[in-house]
Order: structure tokens, then sequence, then C-alpha cells
């Protein structure tokens, strides 16, 4: 459709009349279609290519003067060159259209606002999160779907090309990438892995002529801000020539994000409490301990200190198992639980046999157990505000108490995607935002 469009606007251009229909193009090339090789196409050497064309006597395709129309429109006739976050140089001799993305759907859902989710060909995806069902107390808590995969249907037929670091989708392929033949690869780089191993695929993928596009994630950094989310929708704007609808949801995240500091900001350091991150995978047992913390190097540690404005009660580092008398040391005001191994509801810590010799906790015993939505560990995405707004209302439930979380968060995905009622109600399934038992009462 982009093409089309810059058709069309360069046919106005010329003031020539464009009977056919153009359609995208395919193969990737390392100079502008329809250039005499100095990287610079000009109105006369479209006009050449354009006519010939037309009275089936040119030598380029109809691929070609799509692609040299695009660039004309859009790119003044010359190559686009972007730095990406790991501080790669890379340039485009026409719009990439065959992307493979490897994230936790940051990508995907931004490329889908900016209306180019049909672009994609493959990435890190499975149609069901959990092939084991996780039912409690008679609930079924199984996450099986993710917000892509509602916004964009295709995916689910999408090939999986891996990922790097621990994950569900096993190791990135270079031989599975190189066969869907695309033109770009955009990573998500969470820094979970060993560098050399992520460095290894992305030479062997460059070396195969794949433009490569790293995006870097928050604990990439020493001091992770939230204004790193904001550089990779800034880094896609760019790709895909939607620099202006990429502000929009900078714009439009940042505001969320301010209206929960300036809520908060004023507390003064004694009356902060002090907040727990705790996963609860079923295998702690197993490795000797009760759960899992998340230390203050932790990008969740950050977000809970310098936007919801409270304390982490584990001030060591990291992600270690503790043990029940460890945690029962820490004695948090306040526990929140993110997706961790699956998706855990507050229920559980309150009647789930393994956490008999911790119930004097006072966070039990004052109920205030919270789980955030489902999003993966260390994949904040375009609805991170919600566990936000979901963490400062339990946090705070007086200074959030006008704040209906159902509403809000309704209102949250329709300013975002721009969907309807339907569409909303399946978002907020994917998130298992029916489940949160948000309330401090006992």
């Amino acid at each position: 459709m982009r093409k089309i469009l810059s058709i069309v606007l360069v046919v106005l251009l010329l003031s020539s009349a464009m009977p056919r229909i153009v359609t995208p193009a395919a193969a990737y090339e390392t100079k502008i279609p329809c250039d005499n090789g100095d990287n610079k196409l000009t109105k006369d050497e479209l006009v050449k290519a354009i006519l010939p064309y037309m009275l089936d006597e040119g030598k380029y395709s109809l691929d070609e003067i799509g692609d040299a129309a695009y660039v004309y429109a859009h790119w003044d006739g010359e190559p686009k060159t972007i730095i990406d976050m790991a501080g790669y140089e890379i340039t485009f001799y026409k719009p990439p259209e065959r992307v493979i993305a490897i994230s936790r759907s940051l990508i995907d859902t931004t490329m889908y606002i900016f209306g180019v989710e049909e672009l994609l060909v493959g990435g890190s995806y499975f149609a069901e999160t959990s092939k084991t069902k996780y039912i409690y107390n008679g609930v079924d808590y199984t996450v099986n779907t993710q917000v892509q995969l509602v916004l964009v249907p295709k995916i689910k037929k999408l090939p999986n090309v891996g990922g790097f670091g621990s994950g569900p989708y096993g190791i990135v392929s270079t031989e599975k990438i190189a066969s869907l033949n695309p033109d770009l690869l955009i990573v998500r780089d969470f820094c979970n892995c060993d560098e050399e191993d992520f460095n290894r695929p992305i030479s062997i993928i460059r070396g195969l002529g794949i433009s490569v596009v790293i995006l870097k994630y928050l604990n990439c950094y020493d001091e992770p801000e939230v204004s790193t989310i904001y550089d990779e929708i800034e880094l896609l704007g760019k790709i895909f020539d939607n620099q202006e609808k990429a502000a929009e949801i900078n714009e439009y995240l940042d505001y969320q994000v301010q209206f929960i500091t300036e809520r908060t900001k004023e507390i003064k350091e004694e009356d902060k409490p002090r907040v727990l991150y705790f996963g609860i995978p079923s295998w702690a047992g197993e490795e000797g301990g009760t759960g899992v913390v998340f230390g203050v190097d932790q990008i969740e540690s950050v977000l809970l200190e310098k936007v919801i404005n409270a304390k982490n009660a584990y001030a060591g580092t990291g992600t270690p198992i503790i043990s029940s008398e460890q945690l029962l040391a820490l004695d948090p005001d306040i526990i929140i639980l993110p997706t961790y191994s699956g998706y855990h509801p507050p229920r559980e810590m309150y009647e789930e046999g393994r956490f008999a010799n911790i119930q004097e906790l006072r966070a039990l015993k004052e109920r205030r157990i919270h789980s955030l939505a489902t999003m993966p560990c260390k994949s904040e995405r375009l609805e991170f505000p919600i566990n936000l707004m979901i963490e400062a209302k339990a946090v705070y439930p007086e200074r959030f108490e006008d704040i209906d979380l159902d509403e809000w968060i309704d209102n949250y995905f329709q300013g975002l995607y721009h969907i309807d009622d339907k569409t909303v109600e399946e978002l907020k399934k994917t998130q298992m935002l029916y489940y949160l038992e948000i309330t401090t009462e006992k």
C-alpha cells in the first residue's frame, strides 16, 4: 500500500498518468532501483523508467519502478541511512518488504500501529504460550494468547526463527532466517545471553546480505531508563518512515508514566512502602527456595522506585532464589507477583501449601499481594503503563482511588491501538486482567 501511494504521488509530481497498479517488490538490492549508479535518483531517471514501462518497452520491472517511486517520493531520491542502538550504520536503498522480528511483541505491535504489519514474514513466534494447562483452585490461568496474536492474527501462521537467550522460542536459526528471504531482520537485544552467542548469528546473517537493526532493551544499560523504550519506538519509526506516529506513541506512553509520577513524587522517603517483586514458579522448591526476588539493578525495581516512588524491599542485585526464612526476614509491606514461569494469582500465596510457613508475612496478613498483567519478565512492551498503573493502585490505593482500573485499561488500549470494544476485551483476556484481585480489603 505504501508503494502504491508512492507511485500515485510520483505520477502527480511528474504530471504523467500511470494506468497500472504497482505491486510490492520482493528482492533486495544494494542500490536504488532505476538509478544510474550514483545513488541519486532524479526526476529524469524516473521518467525514463516509467514511460517505457507504460509502453511495455522498459527494462525495469513493476517492482523496481514501485521501489524507485517510493525512494523518490519519500527519501528525496537518495538512500536512507540510520544508526541502530548498537551503533551500527544501516543503509536502505529501498523500503523493507520482508521483515523478521525477534522480540517479544514490541516490534510487532508497533508495526501494527504503523500499518506495516503485513511486512512480517517470521519472528520469535508460537501460537500457544503454554502447552500445559495451569488450573488453580478450579480457575484456568493458562496463558495461551499474546497481544500481537490478537492484533495481527497472521502471526499464528508465521514461522518461528528462534530467539536469543533463554525462552520458549528455541535457539535462533540462521538457516531458517535465510530460507525466508528477508531484506530486514530487527532484533530486540535483551542482553540476556553471552555476547558471542549473540554476535555470531548476527554476523552470519549480515554476511548473507540481510540488513540487521538492533534495538536495546532497558536492562542493557547500567542505569535503565523508561526513555529507552521511547528510543526503540523512535528507531522503528525511522525504519518504516513513520516518525510522526512513533512520536505520537511515545507521547501517549509518556503521558501515562507522568500521570503516575505526578501523583507520587511528593511522597517522603519515610512514607514509602517496602515492595517486593516476587516470582513464585512451582519449581522454586526444587531449587531449595520459596521464590525469586528482583534486585535493585533490575528494570522492575527501577520503574518501582523512579515512577511509582516506592522502595524495593530487597536491596541486593540480580534475581536470586530465596528461602522462606529469608523472605520472612525481608517482611515486605507489599508483594507484587510478575509473570514468572507462568501467571500466578494472589490466592496462590494465600492458599497454596508450599507457602504455609510464611503466612506470618505482613503482606499476607494484610492481604497486600497483587498480580500484574501477564507479560513475560524483562519484556516491557507497549502495554507497560498498564502494569505501572496496577502497581500504583496497589501500592498507593488512596492516591489512585479515583482510577477505575477496568475503565482505565479500556481507554488505554483504545487510545493506543484504536480498536473496537470487542478487540479490547480480547486483549484484556490475553493479559489475564480479570484475575488481578487488586484489593486491600480482607
